[in-house]
């Protein structure tokens, strides 16, 4: 793996930094294709907002650019950007000051290359006994604090499926371990509000810019497990596996229609 901090690289981080001990702060994961970074604008606009969410000072987008420039020029193929955004090193209790530029570290990894399996077979999605907690303060945004996902990915290794579903404890629909869902009725997609809870992922601000352009009209609202059983297509997407389908959703099997494909090559393209 190879690491940049504040553009410099560096492999070591201090040990009073408060991403390490109070998780402050918040990240992306970007896909690389033949040295470029895909969706960059919608990833930057996304780090932006998180930063003016949790009172974090805007990073020097210069710098942080010139730094992915440095770091992805020459690479062949598919590769992983992390970019991560913590409040530094600032003493060991919770009062920060709101006003010191973030740090900024950057990691290269490879590409999970199943994802490519992924799309062309599908995928069995289940429903996750974890409970995702909610916290509309932070509803939509990729922060540190991944506890809660680490435990939901172990219930997805022990089970027979590829993904599970987590809920809320209302019992609505939030999204898998590491995607967003979207159901299809008809020419309709219906995805969760995420307005309490879940990740805003940048392939689901995406799917939402051009699904309309493609026939498709669009629905945000909470979703429970009787909107999984009158399904009629299904799929999930994040920014490194793109557009997804579910072959089996919660015991049902699904149909992957022309639509989604028509929709998935669009995406790709």
């Amino acid at each position: 793996m190879s690491s940049w901090i504040d553009g410099v690289p560096s492999q070591s981080l201090g040990l009073s930094d408060r991403g390490l001990n109070l998780a402050d702060g918040h990240f992306t994961t970007m896909l690389v294709r033949e040295g470029d970074i895909e969706l960059w604008p919608l990833h930057r606009q996304r780090l932006s907002q998180a930063c003016s969410r949790l009172m974090m000072a805007q990073p020097d987008w210069h710098q942080v650019e010139a730094t992915l420039a440095q770091a992805t020029s020459g690479l062949q193929g598919l590769k992983v950007a992390k970019l991560l955004f913590t409040r530094g090193e600032q003493g060991r209790g919770y009062a920060a000051s709101l006003h010191q530029p973030p740090r900024v570290i950057l990691s290269l990894h490879p590409y999970p290359v199943h994802y490519l399996h992924w799309q062309q077979q599908g995928i069995r999605v289940g429903v996750a006994d974890f409970i995702l907690g909610n916290q509309p303060a932070l509803a939509g945004l990729k922060t540190l604090g991944r506890t809660e996902q680490v435990l939901h990915r172990a219930e997805v290794d022990a089970s027979s499926c590829d993904e599970l579903l987590a809920l809320d404890p209302q019992g609505r629909v939030l999204e898998t371990s590491a995607a967003n869902l979207f159901l299809c009725q008809g020419r309709v997609l219906v995805t969760p509000s995420l307005h309490r809870g879940g990740v805003a992922g940048v392939m689901r601000q995406q799917i939402l810019r051009l699904a309309p352009e493609l026939g498709w009209q669009i629905e945000l609202r909470d979703l429970t497990r009787s909107d999984l059983a009158q399904a009629e297509a299904a799929f999930i997407s994040n920014s490194l596996m793109g557009l997804v389908p579910i072959t089996e959703l919660a015991g049902r099997a699904l149909v992957v229609s022309a639509d989604i494909r028509s929709l998935q090559e669009a995406l790709a393209q």
